[in-house]
Formats: C-alpha cells, sequence, structure tokens
C-alpha cells in the first residue's frame, strides 16, 4: 500500500510539473498588444516583421519575445542650475530653468527605436542634450529682464528650436514649455528692488492720475454749475421779458379801456347837452332862455316858472 502511494504521489507531482510548464510554455508563446500600444518581435536579437498592431500574438518561447511599445504621451522634464549648465544672456547673466518637453512615439518610426536607438533612454539622452542647446541658443538672443516679460516669445522659440533639432528622432514633440527660471540671490535681490521702484512710480503715476480725475471732475462741476446758473439767469430774463410784455399789454389795456371810458364820458356829455337843447328847444316861447338849464341831482331839468308868471 506504500508502495502504491508513493508512486500516485509521484505521478500527481509530475503531472503538475507537466501542467506548470505547459502554462509556462504558453505563457512564453503568447503576447497581448492593448489597444494603445505597437509591438516589435525580436528573435535572438533579430527584429523580424513588421509593427505588431493590437491584439495577440503567437510567437517561438523563450528565444523570442515582444518589445512592447505604448502609443500614450509622455512628458520629460530637464532642470538646468543657474551655475555651470546655465544659460547666458545677452546682458551676461546666468539663469537655470525647467523645460518639460511632452511628446509620443511616431507609430510610422517604431521600427526606428528598435533598429536605430535601442530603447527610450537614449531617445531622452538626446532629448536633454537638445533642450539644453535650445535653451542656450534662445537665451543668449535676451536679457534677463526679457527672459519673464517675453517668456512666451521665448518659449516659442525653444519650442521651435526643439522640433528642429529632434526632427530625426521617432517621436512627436507636441508641446515644450519653460516651467520654472532661476537666478542668483543677488539678482534676485536686485529684481525685488526694481520691482519696488517700479512699483512706486505706478503707484505715483496712479496718484497723478487720481489728481487729474478729480480736477476734471472739479472743473466739469464748475462748468455745470455755470451753466445752471446761465440756464437760470436766461430763465429769470425771459420771465422778466414775458413779465414785462405782459404788464405792457395790460397797461396798454387799461390805457384802451381809460380812452374808451373818456370817450363814452364825452359822448354821454353831448347827449346830455342835446338833451337840454331838445328841452330848450320844446319850451322856448320865442324868447330869450337863461344860458343854463339847472339840473336837478339826478340829472333831471328843473322847471323855471315862466316870466309871465
Amino acid at each position: 500500500m506504500k508502495v502504491q502511494a508513493s508512486f500516485v504521489t509521484k505521478g500527481f507531482v509530475t503531472f503538475c510539473l507537466i501542467v506548470a510548464a505547459a502554462i509556462i510554455l504558453a505563457a512564453s508563446s503568447c503576447t497581448v498588444i492593448s489597444p494603445n500600444e505597437r509591438g516589435v518581435q525580436v528573435t535572438l536579437g533579430q527584429v523580424e516583421g513588421g509593427v505588431i498592431q493590437p491584439g495577440m500574438k503567437f510567437h517561438a518561447p523563450f528565444i523570442t519575445r515582444i518589445r512592447k511599445f505604448r502609443l500614450e504621451p509622455k512628458t520629460y522634464e530637464v532642470s538646468f542650475s543657474c551655475g555651470q549648465d546655465g544659460a547666458i544672456t545677452k546682458d551676461m547673466q546666468t539663469v537655470g530653468s525647467t523645460v518639460a518637453v511632452r511628446y509620443v512615439y511616431d507609430e510610422r518610426r517604431i521600427m526606428d527605436i528598435v533598429t536605430r536607438y535601442l530603447n527610450d533612454a537614449v531617445i531622452q539622452s538626446a532629448m536633454r542634450d537638445n533642450v539644453k542647446a535650445s535653451l542656450k541658443e534662445t537665451v543668449g538672443q535676451y536679457s534677463i529682464y526679457d527672459l519673464v516679460e517675453k517668456q512666451n516669445e521665448v518659449t516659442g522659440k525653444v519650442a521651435q528650436a526643439m522640433l528642429t533639432r529632434m526632427a530625426d528622432y521617432p517621436i512627436d514633440i507636441s508641446q515644450t514649455t519653460i516651467t520654472n527660471w532661476d537666478w542668483s540671490d543677488d539678482f534676485d535681490k536686485q529684481i525685488k528692488e526694481t520691482a519696488n521702484r517700479a512699483q512706486e512710480v505706478k503707484k505715483a503715476e496712479q496718484d497723478l492720475k487720481l489728481a487729474e480725475q478729480q480736477a476734471q471732475k472739479q472743473v466739469k462741476e464748475a462748468e455745470a454749475k455755470k451753466a445752471a446758473i446761465e440756464q437760470e439767469a436766461e430763465a429769470a430774463l425771459i420771465k422778466a421779458q414775458k413779465e414785462a410784455e405782459a404788464k405792457k399789454v395790460e397797461a396798454d389795456a387799461l390805457a384802451y379801456y381809460n380812452a374808451k371810458v373818456a370817450q363814452n364820458y364825452q359822448v354821454e356829455i353831448r347827449l346830455k347837452e342835446l338833451e337840454i337843447e331838445l328841452e330848450r328847444a320844446k319850451r322856448w316861447d320865442g324868447r330869450q332862455v337863461p344860458e343854463y338849464v339847472p339840473l336837478t341831482a339826478a340829472g333831471g331839468i328843473v322847471n323855471l316858472p315862466s316870466a309871465k308868471n
């Protein structure tokens, strides 16, 4: 029984070893390429075939391997101190910086990565050297004060220089940015002093502008008051003229009324005179009558006794 149990145990172990070997063999002969990857088959150091597209790839185990290259964007960042590695400006100042390069493998030239550059480290080494050269070439065209003021322009020139210098490499550079500038402490102090002076000048300019605005406001207010006074004076003059014209019309009307009253009074007097004359004519007996006819308080004629009586 012991011999039989030992035989079964050995058989089970052998079976497990065979299964494990089969799994290892299957795993070694199959490689899965993800959608964002491309592969290159290398057998005993020799590149075989073209670029392998996403999917499952079967190959000879152990002697063949699939090198995979991810096509997602990568960022390579390199920093230079303001010491020996720094760039020299047009005004002979040494500056350091941090440059970030965003790139992706060129799918059309993946074979070059394997055959010409072996691995990504060679490309990144070339990128570092070209970033340094592009930065020094560009920085030398500007003074240290212009680097911050014209940062977009400087960054654009560095990016263009990188595209030119890395054109032969199997990558596509989508963006190159300068994320930081570094300079000596002495120059940093000088910049702060310059900034403080600039701030004082700016404050003085703002105070002057505020004073000018205040003066303009006072002038406008004075002009507005003057215009209001002139309008009030003109309105008063127009009112006085209208009142004078109204009074003149009233005086003319009164004078006309008085003239009419006087005229009517004269007419009334004349009518009375005619009435008297008529009465005298009625009463005249052929003799001389007095020069006047006595009137009562009510305006009636007083009867005079006849001379016969």
